[in-house]
């Protein structure tokens, strides 16, 4: 299955809250040509689980797709709970009119699963700047014109 380009929906949260996370979770600067990589990388990881969830409910004759259908990992779920000791709140509905941007899922998320839609996208985000951190120890401001995104986004799809 192919992936979006360039979508023409909105971001999953505010430059602000993608910065807050990097400098919080990892001690980095961001600028702002770095949101619209952070923000592809993480749409497309979000999707991926909704696929393998989608799988796993047609797997057990459902159409819906329920929270226990998504491969949440213990490593993600970790990283789920700093996102909310961290504290932003982020808002469904603009991270449903990202995935948009992707073909649409033969399944339908129960009201359960999209509600948590905002954690798990908070959770591959901390994921995300904590991998920055783990590769890049010295790195203080990640730069979009770097090799680093390249080299991350590789490692996510390796991992998650």
């Amino acid at each position: 299955m192919e992936r979006a380009e360039v979508g023409s929906h909105g971001a999953l949260m505010t430059f602000d809250q993608f910065a807050d996370i990097f400098r919080d979770v990892a001690s980095l600067g961001v600028v702002r040509d770095d949101f619209h990589r952070f923000d592809d990388v993480v749409t497309a990881k979000l999707y991926d689980l909704l696929l393998v969830a989608q799988e796993s409910a047609a797997a057990q004759h459902r159409h819906i797709v329920e929270p226990t259908d998504l491969p949440i990992t213990r490593g993600l779920q970790e990283n789920i709970g700093l996102f909310r000791e961290l504290g932003p709140s982020l808002r469904v509905d603009p991270i449903v009119e990202r995935l948009a941007d992707y073909p649409p899922l033969d399944g339908i998320l129960a009201t359960e699963t999209r509600s948590g839609l905002p954690d798990i996208t908070g959770g591959l985000s901390v994921a995300l700047a904590r991998t920055f951190r783990t590769v890049y120890p010295e790195l203080r401001t990640v730069r979009a014109r770097t090799t680093h995104w390249s080299v991350i986004s590789t490692l996510v799809d390796l991992y998650l």
